[in-house]
């Protein structure tokens, strides 16, 4: 298996015959496997196996820009039985200071970066609900995102900006091109980094993100195309955008966090969505890279457009409070890990008026 660790890439000059020079890189295979139990609330019932299994192998390349610099390329195909491709991704280092990149799905950039950087021991507290806290994320979780990153050695203070042209497409070739409408508009976010200092003992980290979507018709753009003064009660009032702040720090074995994020869909419908807004915080011990245990809370806060559309229906409220909460532990032995998680989420997060929910997983991975 460790032969397949390195595997050289030699002269390509033979057959990529329109460069100049030969090219020289290394590639690494790496592979891992996850195995795990889960159990909900007493409330639902499991009607499939609780015991599954993720496979993963993924595939990395680096190589020396030759006046400074480098360049790395990723790709990671989930083990299905279909073998598809999960992820990929290429990055050009221009000197340790700015980096450019294409992203095919890792969600590794940009906004989605840093949708919730609360420590935790291994996952996020709103980890196996199908109702997640409000965060960023829907430009550059999208494939195909383009990335520029300019950082400032030691301090860590940055920027980052990401662009897609189409939101919520699929994975392309080179050369290939999509003109499905896929309700989606073009894309753009920005994260800044205030201070983002980093060392063995200290850490702190201060910044805030912003996202926007721009629609190809909302009723902003299109209401000069319209007949009187027709109501705006389908698609979207405008581009829909969202923002964030975050604030982490590390002291010794101790983490802490905190982050805060607002969206407004743009949703004009008599029941739809006026704005969402959510506190994470959440703290983490953390001995060497062995031991981690952690505990986290969050609310989250939806506004319905009940008030703006005058209506008095009494069934429903113009606010609504979802809170999480959850525990997650983790021990790393080599290649091997076990990881366990506990969330819980109230009954205004799953359904409006259903019973709160618990998610319980135990897993056990081994990479390689």
């Amino acid at each position: 298996m460790n032969k397949l660790k390195n595997i050289g890439i030699s002269a390509l000059a033979g057959t990529l015959v329109s460069l100049s020079a030969a090219q020289a890189g290394g590639v690494t295979v790496n592979g891992a496997w996850e195995l795990s139990y889960t159990n909900l609330g007493h409330e639902e019932k499991v009607t499939g196996n609780k015991l599954g299994m993720k496979k993963n192998i993924s595939f990395n390349a680096s190589g020396d820009v030759s006046d400074g610099g480098g360049v790395t390329w990723a790709t990671t195909i989930g083990g299905t039985d279909a073998m598809g491709l999960s992820s990929a991704s290429m990055n050009i280092n221009m000197g340790g200071i700015a980096t450019l990149a294409y992203d095919s799905g890792t969600g590794g950039y940009g906004a989605n970066a840093v949708d919730n950087i609360v420590p935790t021991a291994w996952e996020e507290i709103d980890y196996g609900f199908s109702t997640g806290i409000t965060d960023l994320g829907m430009v550059s979780s999208s494939k195909g995102v383009v990335n520029l990153a300019i950082k400032a050695p030691t301090v860590g203070s940055g920027i980052s900006v990401s662009y897609v042209s189409r939101i919520g497409g699929g994975h392309l070739a080179d050369g290939a091109a999509s003109d499905a409408d896929l309700g989606r508009g073009r894309g753009m976010d920005i994260v800044v980094d205030f201070v983002d200092y980093n060392s063995a003992h200290l850490g702190f980290r201060f910044g805030a993100a912003g996202e926007v979507e721009i629609k190809e018709q909302t009723c902003a753009n299109t209401r000069a195309t319209l007949v009187g003064d027709a109501p705006c009660n389908v698609g979207h009032k405008n581009n829909p955008y969202g923002a964030s702040a975050f604030l982490t720090t590390k002291l010794g074995p101790l983490h802490m966090g905190v982050q805060g994020s607002f969206k407004d869909p743009q949703d004009p419908t008599d029941d739809g969505i006026k704005n969402k807004r959510s506190i994470v915080t959440g703290v983490a011990f953390m001995v060497g890279d062995t031991l981690s245990v952690s505990y986290g809370e969050a609310w989250d806060r939806y506004r319905s457009n009940i008030r703006e559309n005058n209506r008095s229906d009494a069934a429903h409220g113009e606010y609504k409070t979802v809170k999480f909460r959850g525990f997650s532990a983790a021990i790393n032995m080599g290649p091997v890990a076990l990881k366990g998680t506990r969330n819980h989420v109230d009954g205004a997060g799953e359904g409006g008026s259903a019973p709160s929910r618990e998610h319980t997983e135990v897993n056990l991975s081994i990479a390689f």
